[in-house]
């Protein structure tokens, strides 16, 4: 069994860059094998070989990752997609909701643009997932750090990845990392004129953009970045919460 789970304290050799794909070593990776059968270890376990049920949605997302041009082959009919999120802390139900919406929503508009059919997609708390239980195909989201948003006053430059996935033998796995921690200083400097419920809905849209970053170079086992969009290699505010980010003045950028 093995647990690709990263800490911010093992990651000071990445680029300092939204999306960045570090590339680990195999004996790096099986120094992180949990020797406690915990769900989101056999979740792993379970996982590891759906990568190449991928394959049909990497055909879809290459095309608009590359120029952003229509497309207009036949549709492309795939299995039903399931986000499996663990965290380091419980979230409380109000956040979890909110997360929910967010990457439901994120996935859907995706495979709208990308003119992408899907059999759909369920988002999964992974504290909540009982032995034995399949999915059609599945990535595990890993939530690292506490994703609660507080008004953190002062302008300051946030560096660092606010997103990751490993590399095994030059194969990008289906494990999506997210530093909810470093996502929180980005946004903990605009947040004091928000009500708790639009802090949850801002969070959770952060959260959303860097898992759909992260899944495009899953789906496209690309590590490349564009210039623009969701796939461009640094966020600011705007690219973060671009539903939230109008009429706030931004005084720093994650990177």
């Amino acid at each position: 069994m093995r647990l690709p789970l990263s800490f911010r304290g093992h990651n000071r050799n990445l680029s300092q860059e939204a999306g960045s794909v570090p590339v680990r070593s195999a004996v790096t990776i099986h120094r992180m094998e949990s020797r406690t059968a915990s769900p989101a270890s056999r979740f792993a376990r379970q996982t590891r070989t759906i990568a190449l049920w991928l394959l049909p949605l990497a055909l879809i997302a290459m095309q608009w990752f590359a120029g952003g041009t229509s497309v207009e082959a036949a549709v492309v009919v795939t299995p039903r997609l399931a986000l499996v999120v663990f965290t380091d802390h419980r979230m409380a139900d109000d956040e979890w909701n909110a997360l929910s919406t967010a990457l439901q929503r994120g996935f859907e508009n995706l495979a709208l643009e990308t003119h992408f059919a899907s059999g759909g997609f369920d988002v999964v708390r992974g504290d909540t997932l009982v032995p034995g239980v399949e999915f059609d195909v599945a990535v595990s989201i890993y939530l690292h750090g506490d994703c609660r948003l507080l008004a953190q006053p002062g302008p300051y430059t946030v560096h660092g990845a606010l997103g990751w996935v490993l590399r095994d033998h030059g194969h990008i796995e289906p494990f999506i990392h997210v530093d909810c921690a470093r996502i929180a200083e980005v946004l903990g400097q605009h947040v004091l004129g928000m009500n708790h419920a639009t802090r949850d809905a801002a969070m959770a849209e952060a959260i959303s953009r860097v898992v759909l970053h992260e899944w495009l170079h899953i789906a496209t086992q690309n590590s490349a970045h564009s210039r623009d969009g969701i796939s461009k290699r640094a966020f600011a505010l705007k690219d973060l919460i671009p539903n939230y980010s109008h009429g706030i003045a931004p005084s720093g950028n994650g990177k």
